[in-house]
C-alpha cells in the first residue's frame, strides 16, 4: 500500500499549517518551525471526513501559546462526530507527520498491526495512539490521539493562537464563521454534550 489518508482535526484543518509537516516551515501562531518531510510533494487531495470520536482539549501549554491543544477521546461512540479534513498522503509521510507532531527523531510503526487491529500505541509523544478511522476509497483513514483519555478535569480551552488556525481550517471546509465558533465552542471545557451537525442539519 503506498497512500492513506491522514484526517486531521485540529490545527491540520487549514492546509497551509499541515503543509509545514510536509514542506517544512513555522506556521502562522507557532513558535517552533516544522522539519518537513522526506517526500515533500503535495497531497494529491483532501476531503471533509467525520470522524465518531469525541473532540477535546487539553495541556495546559504549547507550541501554540497557553492553552489546550485538541485530541479524540479512544472509544468510538455513534452519537459523536469530529470533523476532519482527510489528506490523501504517501505512507512514508504519514510517518512523518506522525514523527513531527510527537517530536521524535526516528519512529517506527508497524502497519500490519495497525491494519488489523484497528489501532496501536507508540512508546512516546502526545499523540502516541494511531487509530483507524475508516476507510474512503478502499484506502485506510488513519488519525491520532494520545494514548490516555484526560479527564474532564484537566481539559483546557484552546490556545487563542490555536484556535484562529483550527477555525480558520473549518472555513476551508466549507463552514461560517458562525457554525465553526460553535462548534469549536461546543467542545469547550464543560461542554460534555456533543453539539447539534453544526450546519443545522
Amino acid at each position: 500500500m503506498k497512500y492513506v489518508w491522514y484526517a486531521s482535526y485540529g490545527s491540520n484543518l487549514l492546509e497551509e499549517r499541515f503543509l509545514c509537516y510536509i514542506r517544512g516551515g513555522q506556521p502562522a501562531g507557532s513558535t517552533e518551525s516544522e522539519p518537513g518531510a522526506r517526500d515533500p510533494s503535495l497531497p494529491l487531495r483532501s476531503i471533509q471526513f467525520s470522524m465518531p470520536y469525541p473532540l477535546y482539549f487539553a495541556k495546559e501549554r504549547t507550541k501554540w501559546g497557553k492553552g489546550g491543544v485538541a485530541f479524540i477521546r479512544n472509544k468510538r461512540n455513534e452519537q459523536a462526530y469530529t470533523l476532519s479534513k482527510a489528506y490523501l498522503i504517501t505512507l512514508d509521510q504519514f510517518i512523518d507527520v506522525v514523527r513531527q507532531e510527537n517530536r521524535l527523531e526516528t519512529i517506527s510503526i508497524d502497519f500490519d498491526t495497525l491494519f488489523k487491529e484497528g489501532s496501536i500505541e507508540l512508546t512516546d509523544g502526545w499523540y502516541n495512539k494511531l487509530l483507524v478511522a475508516g476507510y474512503q476509497d478502499d484506502l485506510p483513514v488513519l488519525t491520532f490521539t494520545s494514548h490516555q483519555d484526560w479527564p474532564l478535569e484537566e481539559e483546557k480551552a484552546p490556545a487563542s493562537s490555536y484556535e484562529e488556525t483550527l477555525l480558520n481550517g473549518l472555513f476551508e471546509l466549507g463552514l461560517t464563521k458562525i457554525e465553526a465558533k460553535r462548534y469549536v465552542k461546543a467542545h469547550y471545557p464543560g461542554n460534555e454534550r456533543q453539539e447539534e451537525d453544526a450546519r443545522g442539519e
